[in-house]
């Protein structure tokens, strides 16, 4: 009974990315009551007095970092790491575009770029198999797509480890993006003209 219930448990904490709840913004900070003694400060110039103005400012006002987010993110890429040992880098990419999207003020955000990066190589590699095998069936048209979706995760893992790059300059994992990048095939040269010969 122990070991179902663990079980039971393991696969809920780690639901795919549709099933689990998302990274949410965290709710407006709320005005704190004032008694009936108080007196509210006059308003400023541009209409808004000052409790209305620390009261829907919030963490991103001031570029800091919610706690709250940066536990979640860590989870999320905690989970996107589990899931890229089972080989399922489309669910572990789902895990880190939502920390990209709603959390760019993420600690590990150099280390985000790098996973979104490498991911989008292993996704690669799955496509390029899937295209050979189906190839070898004799099914060229599902072979071409799928050989066009890896060179998208191509071009994806390109984007992310140029990001990493630039602004991140200063952070270790810089070397292994850089070789990342000399691996990735040469971008095509698109509406080339060709000279005439």
């Amino acid at each position: 009974m122990l070991s179902a219930h663990f079980i039971l448990h393991a696969c809920l904490s780690l639901a795919p990315p549709l099933l689990a709840p998302p990274l949410l913004a965290p709710p407006p900070a709320a005005a704190p009551p004032q008694s009936q003694g108080e007196r509210k400060p006059a308003p400023d110039p541009d209409g808004q007095d000052a409790g209305e103005r620390e009261a829907g400012a919030d963490w991103r006002d001031f570029g800091t970092r919610d706690p709250l987010l940066e536990k979640r993110a860590r989870k999320n890429i905690e989970i996107a790491e589990f899931y890229a040992r089972q080989k399922n880098f489309r669910a572990s990419i789902n895990r880190l575009t939502e920390i990209y999207e709603v959390y760019p003020q993420f600690t590990r955000f150099d280390r985000l770029l790098f996973l979104l990066g490498k991911y989008h190589l292993g996704q690669r590699r799955l496509l390029e198999d899937e295209a050979k095998r189906l190839a070898k069936q004799n099914q060229s048209e599902a072979a071409q797509r799928k050989s066009e979706e890896a060179t998208a995760n191509d071009a994806e893992a390109r984007r992310y480890f140029s990001e990493l790059i630039e602004r991140f300059p200063e952070s270790d994992l810089i070397r292994e993006a850089r070789k990342e990048l000399d691996r990735l095939p040469a971008l095509p040269v698109a509406n080339q003209k060709r000279s005439p010969s």
